[in-house]
């Protein structure tokens, strides 16, 4: 079954909580949002409830599959997340922990004032965050064993830095009104040949 856990303050990255992705290596869409913890954090209440679920699902073999090495941990370093030319990805540095919150049901998504997010653009990468998610030991026959941290809702609360794309739109005032006589495009370029 799983049980609920806080997820303390992180900053976000590959934010997507508006629309489904597919993740590489599967068929299934999911709402996500990446958990960049800072180097020397306290998550130790996300590893306490990792290990529940770990007993829960195998008893009293849970800290022998954890220690499997190829048990798949959901904390994993950041100095794993690399550019193709080794280069650490922005917001990310070497020592610090990340874990991936996912579901296949959109999460909640709130602000400072527990309202919910309505435009995407505001639930961006690099924006702080916290988080509720349902944590669960799994096994299948070809991926192995895990644990999985599997995403309920998160709120939004601080700005930061954006990582990747700006997610910004143009506003009204950065156009003028134009008056245009007739409909055709000769009216607004004038007769010459459009050079493309």
């Amino acid at each position: 079954m799983g049980q609920d856990v806080k997820i303390p303050k992180f900053r976000g990255s590959y934010v997507s909580l508006d629309k489904p992705k597919k993740v590489k290596g599967s068929e299934k869409e999911t709402y996500s949002i990446m958990a960049l913890f800072e180097p020397g954090q306290d998550i130790s209440v996300l590893k306490k409830a990792a290990l529940e679920a770990a007993k829960e699902k195998w008893g009293d073999k849970a800290e022998a599959v954890l220690k499997h090495p190829k048990f798949k941990s959901p904390f994993k370093d950041q100095a794993e997340l690399v550019d193709a030319e080794g280069v650490q990805r922005p917001g990310t540095v070497a020592g610090g922990i990340f874990l991936n919150l996912s579901n296949v049901l959109k999460p909640l998504v709130l602000n400072q004032a527990v309202e919910e997010i309505t435009d995407p653009r505001d639930a961006y990468s690099g924006a702080y965050y916290v988080a509720k998610a349902q944590v669960y030991a799994w096994e299948h026959d070809v991926g192995g064993k895990g644990i999985t941290f599997s995403l309920l809702g998160v709120q939004k609360v601080a700005e930061g830095e954006k990582l990747g794309g700006t997610g910004s739109r143009a506003s009204t005032s950065d156009f003028e009104p134009v008056e245009v006589k007739g409909g055709k495009a000769s009216d607004i370029f004038g007769d010459d040949e459009i050079p493309f």
